[in-house]
């Protein structure tokens, strides 16, 4: 009833129409422009969501990354084309890392995405970013938070005080847990990476390491079903060189199978033997190959761990190409 007496007065009176149309219309408008997102608080969003959860699933490779404690390791990596003085001023502010690289056959193009906590100088970068020549200002087709893009990197970032993402694409996209169920470890992950300064799994192991393997020129197919790896240091952070043990946990589908496995690997150590740096191998590998079969892997029930010894950061981060999707 009362709905209907300010109605007929709106209409007697057209001074209230207007008053009254300018008090609804920033509500019109606010559902109007609400309509085209999806995402209303993407950075609120993320404070309740778990370690992986702001990755896409269907990642061929994750990644678990302690910032800090890793950056002799970091710093020897590439990073998408990016100079190793801007990814030095982003690590100095990150503590932890996330990060998926899915695979090129993927249809709707994502590539990689990171999702990165630590304290960033939001108003101060984005001043920088505003005077770089090669970084825009974009909007997000499905949040109302833009984005900063790199047509020379192919790399796209957000950020707020206390969270970056980064992708090569909208970092909103509707790929991601944002939009989409997250990411959730495998059974067991959890555990494994205690301790570790990086650490990650592989989804369809088999295929990803066999190629990685075939591209080394390794004439060996691995039957596994599930892949782990962790870095782990074994010397004191204050070394002038510190070095780290890698440590692959790998399943089979059954303990027969992984008892195969392990026969396997005693043949590709002595065929990693008999092969010298003179046999038409590069360094890279002829180190890989000699790291990957040095050791006896460990069998427990349907899985077998084999600890790849200790290297310095370079070859820690030489070791990384095994895992490589491209």
């Amino acid at each position: 009833m009362i709905f209907w007496k300010i109605w007929k007065l709106m209409m007697k009176k057209p001074f209230y129409f207007y008053a009254a149309a300018l008090c609804l219309a920033p509500l019109f408008f606010s559902c109007s422009s609400a309509s085209k997102h999806t995402i209303q608080n993407p950075f609120i969003t993320l404070e309740s969501l778990g370690e992986f959860e702001p990755l896409a699933e269907g990642g061929a490779v994750y990644l678990s990354i302690d910032a800090q404690r890793s950056r002799p390791i970091l710093d020897m990596l590439s990073f998408n084309g990016g100079s190793a003085a801007d990814a030095a001023v982003i690590l100095n502010k990150t503590t932890a890392i996330t990060a998926a690289f899915y695979p090129q056959d993927r249809q709707d193009g994502l590539a990689f995405l990171l999702f990165a906590r630590g304290s960033y100088p939001k108003g101060l970068a984005d001043f920088s970013l505003g005077l770089a020549k090669d970084w825009k200002k974009t909007k997000s087709l499905v949040a109302p938070v833009p984005y900063w893009y790199s047509k020379t990197n192919k790399t796209a970032l957000s950020f707020n005080k206390k969270y970056a993402l980064v992708s090569n694409s909208d970092p909103f996209a509707p790929t991601n847990a944002l939009t989409a169920p997250g990411t959730v470890p495998p059974d067991g992950f959890a555990g494994f990476k205690q301790d570790a300064v990086i650490a990650g799994w592989l989804n369809d192991a088999g295929s990803i390491l066999n190629a990685a393997l075939e591209k080394q020129g390794l004439p060996f197919t691995l039957d596994i079903t599930e892949l782990f790896f962790r870095v782990s240091p074994v010397s004191a952070p204050s070394a002038s060189e510190p070095f780290y043990e890698t440590e692959i946990r790998m399943g089979a589908a059954s303990e027969e199978a992984a008892m195969g496995l392990a026969g396997l690997f005693s043949i590709a150590r002595m065929f990693a033997a008999q092969i010298d740096e003179t046999g038409g191998l590069n360094d890279k590998t002829f180190f890989l190959i000699h790291t990957l079969f040095s050791g006896t892997p460990k069998q427990d029930g349907a899985f077998l761990t084999l600890n790849l010894g200790r290297c310095n950061a370079e070859q820690t981060a030489l070791l990384f190409n095994l895992f490589s999707v491209n």
